[in-house]
């Protein structure tokens, strides 16, 4: 057993020493078992004996001020102690875990025939999920042991670590580092057209975290900065020549984020500590000559400006009166990376994220009946009773009348993949709907030979507008990624605009990311970035309540806590609550 003198009293620490898994509450801060006493208290404590004030000692040696304070205090849960020796075993534990799959990978002798053409092989899921433990639980132990002062130092020092790659990711720095060898810092400046000294300054910061590797070469001596660079495992992931997608998740993170993260508190003091909301305020707004120019811009319900509200990203930016598509407009460059990083989620996440999402079958679980599974496969025996009708009747409108419409569907990457999945579902019973030059760009790529979307009716649309007639009446509304970015009373003006499209077998099916119950450091990060835009991430409870606002009846409701996603399916209700204003 663990020496008590070791343990800290802190969050849990639980190990399932069946599976070797590990199941951590985020920590708290660093709090000293109650055996330690500081000298703070003991001379608080004999400022008391001393007869300062009113405070004296009763019969049973307690000080009486002392007592009624204590009672009168809210009592604090007193959290259970981090044993520091059972989390260095179980880390340990996984570490020879993990040695023994990466040794059971077969590997040739160096100098073999064979080594010359091997490749290593990619680390499976189990490998991965491995790895991540062991980096959480490292993490963990970490911030347990080291002194609270510390825990906020690191904090500060990622503050320098992101913006020094940032600022070498915007410049291509990373790309003119070679992937085998290294490159002299003053090569490096020259490729960027950048000062040697600025160049060294900020390699050398990011040297400091690993990000980079730094060396000295033979002959230089082993006193001095590092002259030459390298890349690491990390920053070979910032390179937009060979990692393009990973390197644009970088440059959004970064401008979606930390853009509006260092504008907080102007934002707050400007528009009053509430979530981003429709606001009445004038905005003060610098033309390119510096003069300021008064614009007063509405929020969610107020005439052409329904789809506005003021966000920290657009004061990151500079432009205060714009949304946060209209600010992207104004930098196509950074559009571009925008839509290679949702490309790159839908490619890479699952869930309701991913671009399977619901036509072969959905991982999340119904929150009424687990048994019930999402999926969107029904919409083939919808498309064959379509036809059936159609041939019955010969009524064209019947087989016109759209199947599914895809709602802020971007360049359709989840539309084409529910094509692929459900062959029985035509593109002609298909519209894509997004935003004029959103849809311009998907006119592009089909004409350029992508056709994927061949056939789909794409409709330049507003949803905060009400539906066309052409796209009224559709078997399922997708609403996809779309409510996340818009806070509660948009989110509810999108949704009754749905509403009255549907017709009486009509449903809505919103895929979005999940607040999760149990806080999580990413699934947490995401909504701050959503703050950053308007918007926000929900659970449960947060989309019955938009639903019922807007006039619709949940029937449906799948969470997958892990991809941190979840599914909201709707339909019609019977009262009058999404009658459009």
């Amino acid at each position: 057993m663990a020496d008590p003198k070791f343990n800290v009293s802190v969050s849990t620490l639980e190990i399932d020493h069946e599976n070797n898994s590990l199941d951590m509450e985020l920590p708290s801060l660093f709090v000293p078992t109650p055996a330690t006493e500081s000298e703070n208290e003991s001379s608080s404590e004999s400022q008391h004996e001393s007869g300062h004030g009113n405070t004296m000692r009763n019969d049973d040696g307690e000080l009486e001020s002392d007592k009624t304070a204590a009672s009168a205090a809210t009592p604090t849960p007193s959290a259970p102690a981090f044993d520091i020796v059972e989390a260095a075993e179980a880390l340990l534990a996984q570490a020879k875990k993990l040695k023994a799959t990466i040794d059971s990978k077969l590997t040739p002798a160096p100098n073999s025939p064979e080594s010359a053409n091997h490749v290593p092989l990619p680390p499976s899921p189990e490998e991965i999920a491995l790895r991540q433990r062991i980096a959480k639980l490292g993490k963990k132990i970490a911030f347990e042991t080291a002194p609270p002062m510390d825990s906020l130092k690191s904090d500060w020092v990622t503050i320098g670590d992101v913006a020094a790659w940032n600022i070498f990711l915007h410049w291509r720095a990373f790309d003119h580092i070679p992937l085998t060898g290294s490159i002299s810092i003053a090569d490096l400046a020259r490729a960027i057209d950048a000062d040697e000294s600025l160049v060294s300054r900020i390699a050398c910061m990011l040297i400091s975290t690993g990000k980079l590797v730094g060396s000295r070469l033979d002959g230089e001596g082993e006193q001095g900065p590092p002259t030459h660079v390298s890349h690491s495992r990390i920053s070979r992931l910032l390179r937009t020549n060979t990692s393009p997608a990973t390197a644009a998740l970088a440059i959004v993170s970064f401008g979606n984020g930390m853009k509006g993260f260092a504008k907080w508190p102007e934002y707050f003091s400007t528009y009053d500590r509430h979530e981003p909301h429709p606001s009445d305020k004038e905005i003060l707004v610098h033309d390119s000559s510096g003069i300021v120019v008064t614009t007063k811009r509405r929020g969610a319900q107020d005439g052409n400006h329904k789809s506005y509200i003021p966000t920290p990203f657009s004061l990151g930016w500079g432009h205060p009166a714009l949304a946060p598509w209209e600010v992207k407009a104004r930098y196509p460059e950074y559009a571009r990376h925008f839509e290679m990083a949702m490309a790159a989620k839908d490619k890479g996440a699952q869930g309701a994220l991913g671009g399977d999402l619901g036509v072969g079958g959905y991982r999340g679980i119904n929150s009424e009946y687990p048994a019930k599974k999402f999926s969107l496969t029904w919409l083939a025996e919808a498309a064959m009773q379509k036809l059936e009708l159609y041939d019955f009747l010969g009524d064209a409108n019947i087989y016109l009348k759209p199947l599914v419409v895809d709602v802020g569907g971007g360049l359709g990457h989840f539309l084409a993949n529910l094509l692929a999945k459900i062959p029985e579902v035509k593109p002609e019973n298909c519209i894509l709907q997004d935003r004029p030059e959103v849809i311009a760009q998907v006119a592009k790529n089909i004409e350029g030979g992508d056709e994927k979307l061949k056939g789909v009716k794409t409709m330049a649309h507003d949803f905060f507008q009400p539906q066309p007639e052409e796209a009224k009446g559709a078997a399922v509304y997708v609403v996809r990624r779309v409510l996340l970015d818009y806070c509660d009373e948009q989110a509810v003006w999108i949704l009754k605009h749905l509403r009255c499209a549907l017709g009486n077998f009509g449903r809505i099916v919103i895929m979005e990311g999940v607040l999760l119950d149990k806080p999580t450091p990413e699934n947490r990060l995401v909504d701050m970035v959503m703050m950053n835009l308007g918007g926000k991430l929900r659970n449960e409870e947060g989309y019955r309540k938009l639903c019922k606002e807007a006039g619709l009846t949940v029937t449906g409701y799948w969470v997958d806590v892990e991809g941190a996603s979840c599914v909201v399916e709707c339909v019609k209700g019977d009262g009058t609550d999404g009658s459009e204003e």
